[in-house]
């Protein structure tokens, strides 16, 4: 369904969709992903894994340069507000192997940021409970978080907030869990001022957009997600179209009593790994079914959102890791009980396109949840490599090109 705030942004042309995508044999995809940047971590060549790490070093730049925004915008003057994606748009292009791209990027993007609010009422570390979910008092969850940070290692940090905060992995539209973990995929590459200070806003973020979804005691089911899915009732088929943003159908999961206990249906304690896996190959085969009906804008988040634990997967806990498996979870079976229309996709081919092919269409797409979706969908296609997270990074970003919202 097209957003009517995008109808009105976007110009009078519309833009054809590219041909659509033809069988072809995996093989062929996989030796392009062998070569692709994505999966050099696997390579044991120190060459390349060096080549992968200074792939980093523009980060710091980008940081400095965004340094000072504020968490939101609204680029258009019409009273809505978007997150700020720039550091996680850049975190996920220099893990796509395209430092190149990111300062013009940034250039274009940081025009629309406003300048972040000062602090104004220090959070006492006793009473952090009090300033959750206020989001006009991030500027003081930020400085809270430096001060955090200074104190203690930035992975003592994660995994002292990552159990307290994924209750709320929706806040901010799922950006506060989503800022979080490409700023610790970064610190887990190197440490820097600029990377310390990135975490303690993203956190920040989460903590001040602190919204949870309904939730109840159920029986535990201990299914991994693909059964699971199978299992969550759908809000009435009126009640999942003719929304303008996508927080209007999930909030109505208030008043479908099943929803409470989704989260108990799957099993946390076993392989996140593979639990990860299972769950974004069934978000992105939605993806493909869905991408003509639905606003991608919106149903990405189930996919990047969902998969968000696997960029801090390195350094969380057990306990932190199957709490935020158990909400990361949660949150990708709300979009689907409230957004999705059609059935997943089965047996999607892979594209013509290469993957470096791909990497660059999705920086090129005016919307940077393209190059969200795919460094996602690249991320879990290393390390499960089916076709139809291709298939989902490119028919999404290529409608994301009609339908999405034009900032860079």
């Amino acid at each position: 369904m097209l957003d009517p705030l995008d109808a009105l942004l976007r110009g009078p042309e519309r833009v054809a969709p590219r041909p659509e995508f033809e069988r072809e044999v995996l093989a062929r995809v996989r030796d392009d992903l062998h070569r692709s940047i994505v999966v050099v971590r696997s390579v044991p060549d120190d060459r390349v894994a060096d080549d992968f790490v200074n792939a980093y070093d523009v980060i710091d730049e980008a940081l400095e340069m965004l340094r000072g925004t504020g968490p939101e915008f609204d680029p258009f003057g019409m009273g809505f507000c978007l997150s700020n994606h720039a550091p996680m748009a850049v975190e996920a292009m220099c893990a796509m192997g395209r430092p190149d791209a990111v300062v013009a990027w940034v250039e274009r993007y940081r025009v629309h940021l406003p300048d972040a609010p000062k602090p104004r009422d220090p959070i006492s570390g006793s009473a952090w409970r009090e300033a959750l979910g206020n989001l006009g008092r991030a500027p003081d969850w930020v400085q809270f978080f430096t001060t955090e940070l200074a104190e203690a290692s930035w992975t003592d940090v994660l995994n002292r907030w990552v159990p307290r905060l994924a209750p709320a992995a929706f806040g901010g539209g799922t950006h506060g869990v989503l800022r979080t973990a490409h700023a610790a995929r970064s610190l887990g590459h190197a440490e820097t001022p600029q990377r310390h200070h990135e975490l303690a806003e993203a956190l920040g973020y989460w903590a001040a957009c602190y919204e949870t979804l309904p939730e109840a005691p159920g029986n535990a089911a201990h299914l991994f997600p693909a059964e699971a899915l199978s299992r969550v009732e759908q809000l009435d088929l009126r009640d999942r179209a003719n929304w303008v943003l996508f927080v209007q159908p999930i909030a109505k999961l208030s008043s479908l009593p099943s929803f409470g206990s989704v989260a108990d249906l799957v099993d946390v304690e076993s392989d996140p790994s593979a639990f990860l896996s299972e769950l974004s190959e069934s978000i992105a085969a939605l993806l493909v079914s869905n991408v003509e009906r639905v606003m991608p804008r919106a149903l990405v988040h189930a996919l990047t959102a969902g998969a968000a634990t696997r960029l801090m997967l390195p350094y969380l806990s057990p306990e932190a890791t199957a709490t935020s498996l158990r909400y990361g979870w949660q949150v990708a079976a709300a979009f689907y009980a409230a957004l999705v229309l059609e059935p997943a996709a089965d047996d999607s081919p892979g594209p013509d396109e290469n993957i470096e092919d791909l990497v660059d269409e999705a920086i090129a797409c005016p919307d940077e949840h393209g190059i969200k979706v795919t460094e996602a969908c690249l991320r879990e296609y290393a390390l499960n490599p089916k076709p139809v997270y291709l298939r989902a990074a490119r028919d999404t970003t290529r409608r994301l090109v009609i339908t999405g919202v034009p900032l860079t």
